[in-house]
């Protein structure tokens, strides 16, 4: 398998880092050589958290450099913008609806709203999927699990890995009493990526 890379922008606190754990567990589960590092902003909580995931039959290092990326999975939209760089030209981006301005915001544009945000990430990069993960995680009975949401719908749009091989990962690496949850929002997110994928033009 070619190598894909995978970049994952978040915030402190969202499982950006969790989300990469998942999939590395999901590579090597599938045969695959698999390498993973981040980048954290100096808060743990609400501070940028980017993570860099490499995955083929032959990865040496996680990291890559801007226009590398063949995939960034978007946890928060301001995060997402900020990293819009690293995708490459052919790069599908994966994006929740989640707006968690950092303090900044409030000196750089304070009236920015959700709306506002999606709108500019559209016309960046029309063929953005932008995820309503929140609420399919909290109908999944899981409003923790965006990230696990977002691996839904990545999966869906890469077709990388097997299902049932997700699930044992996420078996592996999430606690058991978030696991059957997590593998419903999983499943409600790789339909709703189903559903979007062939009206947008990736």
């Amino acid at each position: 398998m070619e190598v894909k890379r995978i970049l994952i922008a978040s915030v402190g606190g969202q499982g950006g880092l969790t989300l990469a754990r998942v999939i590395a567990e999901v590579a090597v589960l599938s045969g695959l050589s698999v390498r993973t590092g981040e980048t954290l902003g100096m808060a743990q909580r609400y501070g940028s958290v980017v993570s860099y995931v490499q995955i083929g039959s032959r990865v040496y290092t996680p990291k890559f450099l801007p226009g590398e990326a063949d995939y960034l999975i978007g946890l928060e939209l301001v995060e997402t913008l900020r990293n819009i760089h690293y995708l490459s030209s052919r790069g599908v981006a994966i994006v929740a609806d989640e707006y968690r301005p950092p303090y900044t915001m409030s000196f750089e544009n304070p009236k920015a709203t959700r709306n506002d945000l999606i709108a500019r990430l559209k016309s960046i990069l029309p063929s953005a999927m932008i995820i309503p993960a929140r609420k399919i995680a909290v109908e999944a009975g899981n409003p923790r699990a965006l990230n696990i949401v977002l691996l839904g719908a990545f999966n869906s749009i890469a077709g990388l890995f097997d299902q049932n091989v997700v699930y044992e990962a996420i078996k592996r690496v999430l606690p058991r009493k978030a696991v059957d949850t997590s593998i419903k929002a999983y499943d409600m997110g790789y339909a709703v990526a189903e559903s979007l994928k062939h009206s947008i033009p990736i």
